[in-house]
């Protein structure tokens, strides 16, 4: 924080669930909110999933336990082209192959900084965040990246936050533009 004070750009790891953490764990340093409102530009949380295999790749239908996970109706999701991979000689039979990053970029602007300043909630941060800066969770670039058939919808489930339902696709597409 002295650094960033200073005008120097300060980058620093920390290993929390998504952006949202790794504001509150500034904050749960007794970090001054007035320091970290002043000096933080943005905040990135990343994951690698695994990537569908090319080679063995099939379309795969979203089943009702699927939808109930991820608090979407199966009419939302009809119209994409979810993949999994029935295992091959490339993949060693595991149906995938390399791995795709998921990201979650929060960029503070003032609505942001005003709710760090005044300690509001994760839920409210976040939710501040996602209306005013157009935050876009892990877990939907997650769906994003498993609609176009470069993860699995199964990957998403098991290695992304599921901390509120995603908002529809379409809209989650209009965010991020075309993958």
């Amino acid at each position: 924080i002295q650094a960033a004070l200073t005008g120097h750009k300060v980058l620093t790891t920390f290993h929390t669930e998504d952006t949202i953490g790794g504001l509150l764990r500034l904050m749960n340093m007794n970090i001054e909110t007035f320091l970290i409102s002043s000096t933080v530009v943005c905040v990135l949380a990343q994951r690698l999933l695994k990537k569908v295999c090319p080679h063995c790749r099939e379309p795969y239908r979203p089943t009702p336990k699927d939808m109930s996970r991820l608090k979407y109706q199966l009419s939302e999701l009809n119209r994409y082209e979810f993949q999994i991979g029935r295992g091959c000689n490339h993949c060693d039979y595991t149906g995938y192959l390399g791995r795709v990053g998921i990201f979650e970029v929060l960029v503070l602007n003032e609505y942001v900084k005003d709710a760090i300043l005044n300690r509001k909630t994760s839920y409210e941060i976040r939710r501040i965040s996602v209306e005013t800066t157009g935050l876009v969770t892990l877990l939907e670039d997650g769906l994003a990246k498993a609609a176009k058939g470069i993860t699995s919808l199964q990957e998403v489930i098991k290695s992304l936050p599921i901390l509120e339902p995603p908002r529809p696709l379409d809209q989650i597409f209009r965010l991020v533009g075309e993958i």
